[in-house]
């Protein structure tokens, strides 16, 4: 016997038929999602795509831009070496004997002094006197002719030459610090800018008359000293052309100002210009220590304090005999001041380093 009604049956197929409508759906609704999620992650792909080849493109023009750069730099530095090896390298190599000259016209200077003949050698115009100025202010003019190509020659190219370039300005300077080598203790009395200072200076020439150069004065002598050829290179004057322009341009003030500071010179009656002529000394030899190895700024001081010390720079530039040289700590002093300067970089000019 069967209970099952037909209206039963009915409603068995109509929920099988719901299920297989729901199933259809679902089957489609899977399809559509998982279509959709085909899509959406195709796109994705391709942004990503997209954007790592954007990325690539731009690493690919960056890493071309820092290839060029890099290139230019290269070639710049090569040309700008070239060019600084042929204009200042040969003015280097004279600037040597340059160094070597006025160092040992200032042991010559000591010499005449502990013989007590150094009045008498400087006493008026001649060979000893016109040597004397020509020898010492020599490395300054070499100075002046590197300062007219310096619009040609980048000296950050190499290291050493840049700091025997530095070196070199302040042996220069050096003519223009009488005020402060005076005031290295122990302290010198000097007062040349006073208002009576031609009567005092007959009294007292230690304390009133100038015993260093303006800086104008400095810059004109240079100029004076240098000479221009017939295929327009500069150059410094020889010894004979020095003595030749001394004759010819007698009312040269600034060359007669340099003239006046040496003539009658005693380290008793100039005192500061002593000093200054033993700071000299000392930085010509610190100068020609670069010529034997590479330098690099922070190996100076060792250096310095190396010259001064030695025993053979305590004698030969000793001005009394029997005395051990009383102004190479005033050197010294002077000295590392201003390599301190230079530890400071390029504006390396009264830091406080």
């Amino acid at each position: 016997m069967s209970f099952i009604t037909s209206d039963t049956k009915i409603v068995v197929a109509t929920i099988a038929a719901g299920a297989s409508v729901a199933a259809a759906l679902l089957s489609a609704f899977i399809s559509w999602i998982t279509a959709r999620s085909s899509r959406i992650a195709a796109k994705q792909l391709e942004e990503q795509k997209a954007r790592l080849s954007k990325e690539l493109a731009a690493e690919n023009a960056n890493l071309a831009q820092i290839a060029a750069e890099r290139n230019a730099r290269r070639d710049y530095e090569y040309d700008a070496r070239k060019r600084l090896y042929e204009v200042i390298e040969p003015l280097l190599f004279q600037l040597y004997e340059a160094l070597e000259e006025a160092h040992y016209r200032v042991r010559s200077l000591a010499r005449t002094s502990r013989d007590n003949q150094l009045v008498d050698w400087l006493h008026s115009k001649g060979y000893y006197l016109n040597s004397t100025v020509y020898k010492v202010i020599g490395p300054a003019v070499f100075l002046r002719l590197m300062q007219r190509q310096m619009t040609f020659v980048d000296m950050r190219v190499d290291e050493t030459i840049r700091i025997r370039y530095q070196l070199l300005k302040l042996y220069s300077r050096s003519f223009t610090d009488d005020f402060d080598i005076a005031e290295i203790d122990p302290q010198l009395h000097y007062d040349p800018n006073n208002e009576q200072w031609g009567e005092l200076k007959s009294k007292d020439s230690a304390a009133y008359m100038r015993q260093g150069l303006v800086l104008g004065d400095l810059e004109n002598i240079c100029d004076a000293l240098i000479v221009v050829d017939a295929d327009h290179r500069a150059r410094v004057k020889t010894f004979g052309e020095f003595e030749a322009y001394l004759v010819d341009s007698p009312n040269d003030e600034s060359m007669q100002e340099i003239l006046t500071l040496f003539t009658g010179f005693s380290p008793v009656g100039r005192p500061v210009l002593a000093r200054l002529l033993v700071a000299q000394a000392v930085m010509a030899q610190l100068i020609l220590s670069t010529y034997g190895q590479e330098t690099a700024v922070k190996d100076l001081p060792k250096l310095l304090e190396s010259i001064v010390n030695a025993q053979t720079a305590k004698q030969a530039l000793a001005w009394q005999k029997g005395k051990v040289c009383g102004d190479l700590p005033i050197a010294l002093a002077y000295w590392k001041k201003r390599l301190n300067w230079l530890q400071a970089g390029d504006s390396w000019i009264e830091t406080d380093v």
